[in-house]
């Protein structure tokens, strides 16, 4: 009798050892998980790279946009609260990547050298960022006006 009280004490203990490892592991696993690839516009290299944030030059080349403009497209998807930053990518970044494929009609695989996100990433961005201009516009997209010049 003795020695089989032993014996199931000795097995709870174990099961007990296998599910605080078990806890301990897995938590350990969710909070030092890799926090993704630095955002290209925060790094050095990006911004010589994508340097849309040191002039207007280089933000019309590429993003078909002033900067000011390009910031303030940024600012109202964040402040309507359409867009939010994420771990992996800011605003900006998202944005960025849509007006490069709509601007220059770049496909994804191409960006993703650019941004160094996978292609589902940047696909998922593009998306989101397509259904927010969407969602906007009416005050974004102004329709031309049906009224002729007088000198034409």
């Amino acid at each position: 009798m003795d020695l089989s009280i032993r014996r199931r004490g000795l097995i709870v203990r174990g099961a007990t050892m296998v599910v605080v490892m078990w806890i301990f592991i897995r938590l350990r696993r969710m909070t030092s998980h890799r926090r993704g690839a630095p955002c290209l516009l925060e790094t050095k290299r990006g911004q010589q790279r994508f340097s849309h944030d040191s002039d207007d030059t280089g933000c019309v080349e590429l993003l078909r946009m002033k900067r000011a403009p390009f910031f303030q497209l940024c600012d109202l998807f964040r402040t309507r609260g359409l867009l939010r930053d994420s771990i992996i990518s800011q605003i900006k970044e998202q944005v960025a990547m849509f007006l490069l494929v709509v601007g220059h009609n770049t496909r994804f695989r191409v960006i993703k050298h650019t941004f160094r996100r996978s292609t589902e990433t940047i696909s998922s961005y593009f998306q989101e960022v397509l259904y927010v201009v969407g969602e906007l516009r009416n005050e974004i997209i102004v329709s031309p006006a049906s009224s002729v010049h007088p000198k034409i």
